[in-house]
């Protein structure tokens, strides 16, 4: 059973493009669910100005890992809102396995997460609404109180370029340092990790249909890559993205590290009338 949930919170992880993380002495991310005001500020001064033309709010996806054991799938199901400050929240359920995670993060555009609370509960749940409640106190669901197992909170942020506008050819990079916890399992004492990671990134030749993605998605997607690198263990890997220019997110494809192969499959997208 602790096998199956490293595995599930792993891909769930992974989904997020979130953790990368090495050992160090440090003090654990806050309590509270929200961004240090430095890395807040710069977020703003890199996301899209205006409304999304047609908002993802909700997608469904399955995740296909291949790796020294045989094939794992976890089932997730996301809901997403643009909040002021070019903040973009998430809430996501996902089943593997038998075991359920959830998770609550905010992200840069959809690219990395830049706070992200992740718990296992004993039962499917649907993902709380991001739109409705404060930041602080947006939940894992809408119906019952859960306690984070994990947090993740970047404490620094270096963007280079121009990750959430995108164009052909064009490349950017991102260094993010980060704190983040685990609880304890059983004795009660929690771990406290410390690191940096990097992402270089470079966008496709050309836009394409977005259709060729999920075939409710308008408009038009631009496929970009990311190498990622850090201080963890592990912590290398390829990313393949997909930028959907009229939500003005990104949406992670594949993932490849040095002994996992994930594959990311959207089966649903719910749009902003």
């Amino acid at each position: 059973m602790h096998d199956s949930r490293h595995r599930a919170g792993l891909a769930l992880c992974l989904a997020l493009a979130g953790c990368a993380t090495a050992t160090a002495p440090d003090t654990g991310p806050s309590a509270g669910f929200g961004l240090d005001s430095p890395v807040r500020e710069l977020v703003a001064s890199v996301s899209p100005s205006g409304p999304a033309e047609r908002g993802l709010r909700a997608y469904a996806l399955r995740i296909q890992t291949l790796g020294a054991g045989p094939e794992t799938r976890v089932d997730v199901l996301g809901r997403q809102a643009w909040r002021p400050g070019g903040i973009l929240v998430a809430v996501t359920g996902s089943q593997g396995a038998g075991v359920f995670g959830m998770s609550r993060s905010i992200g840069l555009c959809g690219l990395v997460s830049l706070r992200l609370d992740a718990t296992i509960t004993d039962q499917a749940w649907l993902p709380g609404d991001p739109s409705r409640a404060p930041l602080d106190e947006v939940g894992f669901t809408d119906e019952v109180r859960l306690d984070p197992l994990t947090r993740m909170q970047v404490t620094h942020l270096r963007v280079d370029g121009r990750p959430c506008s995108p164009q052909p050819d064009a490349g950017f990079s991102l260094v993010l340092e980060t704190r983040s916890s685990q609880a304890g399992q059983g004795t009660g004492v929690g771990t406290t990790l410390a690191g940096q990671v990097r992402y270089d990134c470079r966008a496709g030749p050309g836009f394409e249909p977005a259709s060729r993605l999920h075939p409710r998605l308008p408009g038009a997607m631009l496929r970009v890559d990311c190498r990622r690198s850090g201080t963890a263990a592990r912590s290398g890997g390829q990313l393949a993205y997909a930028w959907i220019a009229s939500s003005g997110v990104y949406l992670l494809t594949e993932h490849r590290g040095q002994d996992i192969a994930q594959h990311y499959v959207y089966t649903d997208v719910v749009l902003d009338p």
